[in-house]
């Protein structure tokens, strides 16, 4: 049972006496032995939980505060955090004693500073709406509240720290900070969760903070275990009180409908909180207001912030939309004209001086530099355990930075079907989809990520007794859940600077997970390998996914058309036909069809037609396979032998006075002649590298059009 448990009362969030009964209830409903002790003893806790997981002995802590609304939030806070598996250990409530001691000592002077009936009702940044053109998220907590704590901290325990220097790499630099201590930042927590247990109060469909939880399910995968610690949540304090309500709507209606998934949450507030700080800007304070003029405005609002992509008009326009539908009384339609979605300033590259052309077409530095890999590689042993393992996962599957970290425990196996492979297998969350990649046992490099699996599975085994659920496990409480990315790369990223590590062009390398994927595509199409090999490889849902993600993708269209029968193609008079590769590649429409020797470009439905067999060499329809001479060779020989056979019959006829028979003898001999001329022409272009060596095409431009009317 934790914090979820709070929302079985209805009431008023401003309302104070209301407020102080549902506390009440919700407390006895939760622990009936805590809500009637103004203290709390080791033994007590224990009771309370229902089970001994307090190994030490703590001196009895008072929960009673002269203020009796902060009275009942301090013990509702302490037993629905305590009953959460996650926080089911001693250092977290070890870490949490000053808090409540603050609170119980200072908390009415607090609140009477603030003129606040409860710690609740003080505000929090991350609960106020923005102000206008402000689109970041605070991280910071109210001030007052923290500044107060650190007073009293200071002069309860002198020898602790009360700031933090923390190191970090950003841009390729060591970033530098000072910071409240973690103890200090507790206070804050402490008082944001008090904020959203107080939004629970009233329906899901009214909440101003409502929990993923209650929105998401287990079938939403690895939702849970991403929430870690704390429970995830969509706030709409922090937008003005005549948009909330829209905006609630807007996003439990999308959820509702399966439109919005839990990681996508959080990207669409903040395209939602970007309109409302044009609305802010504008001055806009009611629905009449937002007209289709506004809406033009607003896009010339977004050009000038260089708002990237489609979505932050788009998913407004969705919005005004649906608004009649979800709030009629408040909400009226408008006209919105889809064009104006042709004045957005799109970009799909980000500025570059090659020009955006070149780095869509090539998708440049998408890909991790080879040469800064290698050198990583070499130097993993410097990094603890379990970042080089994780490293190497990521370079052998192209997993994405999650999925990577969250690969399961038994996510190696005996192929059951051919002793020779190993079948190691992983959810890619992205497209809700398992992919599966055959590890051959006598492969060199598949041997030694085997034996790094079965490595990494032995040093879980010795440090928590057992098999886990996942390879690179962590425990928070009772809870296990897999290894965060941030802290490897960071680790990653530290070793880059620490070696100098350069990209292909000399600049500090600044290491992120995601370009090892597209090194992992970039270099599997460099060995030759094609694309649906590649899409399986990365799971993709469609071969044009896979395109995307290699770095040179004309290496790899052109390595597609040498291995798939199409090099170069040419017609019978030898010039190069450079459609007919993506022609024949091409999957929807069957444009071009393989013969003897290469391809027939003539339609489908023509083509049922042809009866010349084996007579392609006469057909303008006919494309020659450049990798096919040594069939061509063959083909002019055959050619020439028929002809001089031919000779003599025409000769023989003509003798015999057969005159019609040595006429239809002389047709096939020229026919002949003219296959054995194009195959010389073929054999000549290819063996030149499809240079085309007849004579100069005369080119004659057409008449103007005013010369034509003259």
């Amino acid at each position: 049972m934790g914090v979820n448990s709070l929302a079985i009362v209805g009431g008023t969030p401003d309302d104070t006496e209301r407020y102080k009964l549902w506390l009440e209830e919700n407390l006895k409903a939760i622990s009936p032995l805590l809500s009637a002790h103004d203290t709390w003893s080791n033994d007590l806790l224990n009771e309370a939980v229902g089970e001994s997981w307090l190994s030490e002995t703590y001196a009895t802590l008072r929960l009673n505060s002269e203020s009796p609304i902060l009275t009942a939030e301090i013990k509702t806070y302490l037993i629905s955090v305590v009953l959460d598996n996650r926080k089911a250990e001693p250092a977290w409530f070890r870490r949490r004693i000053p808090v409540i001691q603050f609170l119980t000592e200072r908390g009415h002077q607090l609140l009477a500073s603030a003129g606040a009936a409860s710690l609740s009702d003080i505000p929090h940044p991350l609960f106020q709406p923005r102000a206008a053109g402000d689109a970041s998220k605070s991280v910071q907590h109210n001030e007052d509240i923290l500044t107060a704590f650190t007073d009293w901290y200071g002069e309860r325990y002198p020898n602790r720290r009360r700031t933090q220097t923390r190191e970090y790499i950003r841009d390729g630099q060591t970033v530098v900070g000072e910071y409240r201590a973690p103890e200090i930042q507790l206070i804050g927590e402490v008082h944001k969760i008090l904020i959203i247990n107080r939004a629970l109060m009233v329906p899901v469909a009214n909440q101003d903070i409502i929990l993923l939880n209650h929105l998401y399910s287990e079938e939403d995968t690895r939702f849970r275990d991403r929430q870690r610690r704390s429970d995830a949540y969509v706030s709409f304090l922090d937008f003005e009180a005549w948009l909330r309500p829209l905006m609630r709507s807007f996003i439990l209606d999308k959820i509702e409908h399966g439109e919005l998934a839990s990681r996508t949450v959080s990207g669409m507030r903040s395209r939602l909180h970007l309109f409302a700080s044009f609305l802010a800007e504008e001055g806009v304070k009611s629905p009449d207001k937002v007209t289709e003029e506004l809406m033009e405005r607003y896009v010339a609002w977004g050009n000038r912030r260089g708002s990237a992509g489609k979505n932050w008009y788009t998913d407004i326009v969705q919005l005004l939309k649906r608004a009649p539908t979800l709030l009629p009384e408040q909400w009226k339609p408008i006209s919105l004209d889809p064009r104006a979605t042709k004045k957005i300033k799109y970009k799909q590259a980000p500025d570059d001086p090659r020009n955006r052309l070149y780095a869509s077409r090539e998708g440049a530095n998408r890909a991790a530099p080879p040469e800064a890999l290698s050198t990583m590689v070499q130097l993993l042993d410097e990094l603890p355990a379990p970042i080089p393992a994780v490293f190497m996962l990521g370079i052998s599957t192209g997993a994405r930075a999650e999925d990577l970290h969250a690969i399961l425990f038994d996510c190696l196996e005996e192929d059951p079907h051919d002793s020779r492979f190993m079948l190691l297998t992983f959810w890619q969350n992205n497209v809700s989809k398992w992919n599966t990649k055959p590890l051959l046992k006598t492969d060199p490099a598949h041997k030694a990520l085997i034996e790094m699996i079965e490595a990494q599975r032995e040093r879980v085994r010795q440090k928590h007794g057992g098999d886990t659920k996942y390879l690179f496990p962590t425990f928070y409480g009772k809870m296990e859940s897999f290894l965060g990315h941030h802290w490897t790369l960071q680790e990653l990223k530290k070793l880059c600077l620490k070696h100098s590590i350069v990209d292909d062009e000399g600049r500090p390398f600044d290491f992120t997970w995601h370009p090892l994927r597209h090194h992992r595509g970039t270099q599997m199409a460099a060995e030759g390998h094609d694309i649906l090999s590649i899409m399986f490889e990365l799971g993709h849902a469609s071969p044009d996914m896979a395109t995307m993600y290699v770095n040179r993708r004309l290496d790899l269209k052109k390595k597609a058309l040498l291995h798939k029968g199409g090099g170069k193609f040419y017609t019978i008079e030898s010039r190069v036909d450079t459609a007919i590769g993506d022609l024949l590649v091409r999957k929807e429409t069957m444009v071009a069809t393989r013969v003897c020797g290469g391809a027939c470009t003539l339609p489908g439905q023509l083509g049922e037609w042809c009866d010349k067999a084996h007579a392609c060499l006469s057909c303008k329809f006919f494309r020659a396979d450049s990798d096919d001479v040594d069939h061509f060779r063959c083909e002019r020989s055959s050619l020439y032998s028929a002809i001089e056979g031919l000779e003599h019959e025409a000769k023989e006829f003509e003798e015999q006075g057969q005159t019609r028979m040595a006429e239809i003898t002389r047709k096939r001999i020229q026919r002949n002649k003219d296959a054995a001329q194009s195959t010389d022409n073929i054999i000549r272009s290819i063996e030149q590298d499809g240079e085309y060596q007849g004579s100069v095409i005369k080119f004659k431009p057409a008449v103007p059009l005013q010369e034509q009317l003259l």
